[in-house]
């Protein structure tokens, strides 16, 4: 039995096993915000494990599989998802960004306060691939029923991204099933340490009804000096044509090193003071 045993081990350890690269990322922030006299705090953490490997036939292979403990993120794009890449380009399919939002983080500065443009998630989305330098085009898909549970419905959408030097120009729409559509439009240039971006999303269909056309704008910027990142940024948001949100934010975030970042941020809503903010906070990222 020992002899039998043995074997059975020593075969168990003989057999192939497929390599793959296998990394940890993510990261654990705590905030301190203020909001009008009300004081909370909180802290929010995620990570994604990524892996990645090659098939017999030479196609790459990875797999990330993320986890957030702030559901409610309107910065999250995506979630779990495999990815394929070949002279096909690559084919991404699970929860990933859409065609409409692939390419809408340009003003994503803030971490706590502020807002940002977002749209519904998709099943599948192929980058073709590259044709050009610089040039991205990609296509997205998501059936009636999501894999990451987004709210979208069916749609499929088309997103290019051109990036020479420091500036980049993007656009992206999703075509829903139901004859509504969400189209984004942003660019960004950036000369030495400044970043100065415009972004613009519209979706004509934002309740379901097709009678609430709500239009997303906001412009920003960053400047970097050394350890200190200094950013500000205006998102304006119109529904039916009247304005119901105008917020501007502003911060300072300071690079201890490590991973390490220390931060102080405000916003204010001039149609809502209410939402006025502040938050202070240090994010820890590995």
């Amino acid at each position: 039995m020992k002899k039998i045993m043995a074997t059975a081990v020593a075969t168990a350890f003989a057999l192939p096993v497929y390599a793959a690269d296998v990394t940890l990322v993510g990261s654990v922030e705590w905030s301190l915000t203020d909001t009008n006299g009300a004081t909370a705090s909180a802290i929010d953490s995620e990570f994604n494990i990524n892996a990645s490997t090659e098939t017999a036939n030479g196609l790459s292979a990875s797999a990330t599989l993320q986890g957030n403990t702030n559901e409610s993120d309107g910065n999250a794009d995506g979630d779990t998802s495999v990815t394929l890449g070949g002279p096909f380009g690559k084919v991404t399919l699970g929860d990933m960004p859409s065609a409409a939002d692939s390419f809408d983080d340009k003003n994503d500065y803030s971490l706590v306060v502020g807002t940002s443009l977002t749209a519904p998630d998709a099943d599948v989305r192929w980058t073709l691939p590259t044709m050009s330098e610089g040039l991205t085009v990609l296509v997205s898909y998501s059936a009636d029923s999501e894999t990451g549970g987004g709210d979208a419905g069916a749609h499929t959408g088309i997103g290019v991204n051109y990036a020479m030097g420091g500036f980049t120009v993007s656009a992206g729409q999703n075509d829903n099933d139901d004859g509504s559509k969400i189209t984004y439009t942003g660019a960004s240039a950036t000369f030495g340490g400044l970043t100065v971006s415009v972004e613009s999303m519209a979706d004509d269909d934002q309740d379901g009804t097709v009678t609430a056309k709500r239009d997303e704008k906001s412009v920003g910027f960053s400047y970097e000096m050394g350890d200190v990142t200094l950013f500000g940024s205006n998102q304006e948001t119109e529904v039916q044509d009247a304005v119901t949100a105008d917020v501007t934010a502003f911060g300072v975030h300071y690079d201890l090193g490590g991973g390490v970042t220390a931060f102080a941020e405000s916003s204010s809503d001039d149609k809502n003071a209410s939402l006025d903010m502040t938050a202070v906070g240090v994010k820890v990222s590995f």
